[in-house]
């Protein structure tokens, strides 16, 4: 190989870094959004739950407050899975205690010192790589986790 070709091989590997870097920018900034819109959104039917709620004890009526808590729960949920696509798009888990963002594979939190629960992890058959536990494909040689 010429050393006109190492070089454009070099140059085409850069920017196929750089092209996935900014990929994984937009999308990191694509679910911020999103969960910044579904916090909105939740604090909006916190405030209806509470004005419902008061609304009947000022009245002495029933409270019926299940449609307002069951769209939170949803929303939760919703928040849930946006969190843990973006924690996994940037590489690491929200601290149990206080919140903060700890890199991945870190045993304490370095804002509170809190130990880290560590996430299931499972050995692909064929070639020993770990992987998430739920894996359906080893992210090393392609094979199906069973």
């Amino acid at each position: 190989m010429s050393i006109i070709d190492k070089l454009s091989s070099g140059m085409n590997e850069a920017g196929n870094t750089i092209t996935q870097k900014a990929k994984d920018i937009s999308e990191q900034t694509r679910l911020t959004g999103e969960i910044a819109k579904n916090k909105a959104r939740r604090e909006e039917e916190i405030k209806k739950l509470g004005e419902a709620y008061y609304q009947a004890r000022r009245k002495n009526e029933p409270e019926n407050l299940e449609e307002s808590v069951h769209e939170i729960e949803l929303i939760d949920g919703i928040l849930e899975k946006l969190t843990e696509s973006l924690c996994r798009l940037k590489g690491i888990i929200l601290c149990g205690q206080c919140g903060s963002e700890v890199p991945k594979g870190s045993l304490f939190c370095p804002s509170c010192g809190a130990q880290i629960k560590q996430p299931s992890v499972i050995r692909c058959g064929k070639c020993g790589a770990q992987l998430d536990a739920g894996s359906r494909f080893c992210i090393q040689c392609g094979t199906k986790i069973e």
